[in-house]
């Protein structure tokens, strides 16, 4: 019955009801032909706001009018988007977006981790039962591509977006994944996917994939490698988009926290990329600059012709991911010149996406979704500078002093086999065999480390995993690394540096914290079933798979945790 009617009869007896139920004008709701993700790589919230997102358009130190302008002023933007776990890298952050759970969940807990059954460290997207595919074919023995080839999915332990499209489409749905980086394409494509490409610049400048994904390259790939348009981006080299007097909210061109390519006398525009490409990789060169995103958006249009994504009533699935964004991050730190040009020239890339899927899908026909895999900290070396609180801080010196304090308490133990095993990814792996011989409590001996390390002034806090869901109710920092711990992958102590504070050189910056310089990042949207609007209320990277599932009217991926971001779906035209 229809709940209008349904309603006025139960009034007319005399009954008074109360609904919420939603009254849809449309008997369905229309889904895209295509969704495309898009994830910027190092990407803090704040760069929306201050390159301009919401400013004067008019101004030439804005972003113009069809890429992230155009996302916010069409779409849906959170602007309290953040990770709600940490430790926040490369790989968690890609697999967390498509997953819509974290790593304590989808297993990947690091870019690399200490696999305690292996008794090694492991990358996130290595496979040694694969072998890389170009467009000479397959690398059979490595001896072509070597390691770079030798990639899967295998470590990610839940379903993706992609994964569940694929079947719930008996296979008909097409999912591909790119990056510049092996994981930033294979993760968020997952399991299923029809491809996952990754770009290879040692001596090629070519995507390749491995043959997870098939045993040969689509011939559409095959004939974009061939093209030379990676030669053709390092011949252009890299200059500024903008006069000079546009960059004056940056710091300086040559300044001392910002770091330079390998044999480059100091880090200023104009950049020679075939000068610098023999000690950077040669075609390597190009991930850290603006060349590295044109690429993504290359081939990622080659691929919308070639496979004919968005072309027919089922949904595709095209995971971009744009990596030269965190090279240099990495390179310079958030203030840089060349920081505020690669997001200038991002955007404009973005709008030739935006209007290429206009002319080969259509007007309303796609949906794209934008966020990042983390953010950044600033330069504490900068920030020193203005008297702000933030410093470096080495893990190993303080390793070695708590592991001689080990050593005192509750005796000496051969060389190779030390108390602590390993620290990474800001916690601390205890030697579990060695306790076990010994006979010895683990919580004990982790409690005792974590107490000996607090008092460092570079950290925040210290604590031992055994007592991390306890204290998770009332500290949210805690409440973050819990879903970034997985038993087995993690460590028995965490360490949490001070805000600001970050273990790496005096030049450039990196990320992997719980706090929001890491944690805060921008989630947009636009397009096919995405209103014009945004929200304060705040939304975590896990939510952004099942607000996607929900577009597509398809299954969540199966370990998700997140939920639907209602704000976005309740303003919807119904």
């Amino acid at each position: 019955m229809n709940i209008r009617l349904l309603t006025a009869c139960l009034l007319v007896a005399g009954c008074t009801v109360q609904t919420d139920v939603r009254i849809q004008t449309q008997d369905t709701q229309a889904r895209p032909k295509l969704v495309v993700g898009i994830t910027v790589d190092q990407m803090r919230a704040d760069y929306l706001t201050r390159f301009g997102a919401w400013d004067d358009v008019d101004s030439p130190a804005t972003f113009g009018e069809g890429g992230f302008r155009r996302m916010v002023e069409e779409g849906f933007a959170c602007r309290d988007h953040h990770f709600g776990y940490a430790p926040t890298y490369t790989g968690p952050g890609h697999a967390s977006i498509y997953t819509g759970t974290t790593p304590a969940v989808h297993g990947i807990v690091g870019n690399n981790w200490y696999d305690r059954a292996a008794k090694e460290s492991v990358y996130c997207a290595s496979d040694t039962s694969v072998r890389g595919v170009s467009n000479d074919g397959l690398d059979g023995d490595g001896s072509v591509l070597g390691g770079s080839g030798k990639m899967s999915p295998a470590r990610l332990l839940s379903t993706t977006l992609g994964d569940e499209l694929k079947v719930a489409t008996g296979g008909a749905a097409k999912v591909f994944g790119m990056s510049m980086k092996d994981r930033g394409a294979i993760l968020p494509a997952g399991h299923a996917a029809d491809g996952a490409f990754w770009f290879y610049g040692k001596e090629r400048g070519q995507f390749i994939s491995s043959n997870h994904y098939g045993e040969a390259l689509p011939d559409w790939l095959q004939d974009f490698n061939s093209e030379g348009r990676a030669q053709a981006l390092m011949d252009e080299g890299w200059n500024k988009l903008h006069p000079d007097d546009v960059y004056a909210q940056s710091l300086p061109d040559n300044n001392p926290y910002e770091g330079a390519f390998k044999g480059e006398l100091k880090p200023t525009f104009p950049y020679d990329l075939n000068a610098l490409a023999e000690e950077n990789g040669g075609f390597d060169v190009l991930k850290g600059t603006p060349g590295g995103n044109t690429l993504i958006v290359d081939v990622a249009l080659a691929a919308v012709k070639g496979a004919e994504l968005g072309q027919d009533d089922v949904t595709d699935l095209l995971a971009l991911s744009f990596s030269a964004t965190d090279y240099v991050g990495h390179r310079v730190g958030p203030h840089a010149q060349e920081t505020m040009d690669m997001y200038l020239r991002l955007d404009a890339e973005l709008a030739r996406l935006f209007d290429a899927l206009d002319d080969l899908v259509g007007p309303g026909a796609w949906t794209a979704f934008l966020s990042a895999d983390h953010g950044g900290a600033n330069v504490p070396s900068h920030m020193a500078s203005l008297g702000m609180p933030a410093d470096y801080w080495k893990p190993g010196n303080l390793m070695d002093e708590v592991e001689e304090l080990l050593q005192d308490r509750f005796g000496f133990t051969p060389r190779d086999q030390p108390w602590i095993l390993r620290q990474s990814n800001d916690q601390v792996f205890l030697n579990h065999d060695l306790l076990h011989q010994r006979g010895m409590d683990r919580n004990t001996l982790a409690r005792f480390v974590a107490e000996r390390c607090a008092p460092h002034p570079g950290l925040s806090k210290a604590i031992a995993a055994c007592d991390a869901p306890a204290l998770a109710a009332t500290d949210p920092v805690v409440a973050r690394l819990i879903r970034g711990h997985r038993p087995g992958h993690s460590g028995d102590v965490f360490l949490v540096p001070q805000p600001g504070w970050i273990d790496y050189g005096r030049t450039g910056t990196t990320h992997g914290s719980a706090f929001a310089h890491d944690t805060h990042v921008p989630a947009l949207f636009l397009g096919c079933g995405v209103p014009h609007g945004e929200t304060f209320n705040t939304t975590y990277i896990r939510d952004l798979a099942p607000t996607v599932a929900q577009l597509m009217q398809t299954p969540y991926p199966n370990g998700t945790t997140g939920t639907p971001i209602v704000d976005l779906l309740n303003t919807r035209d119904r």
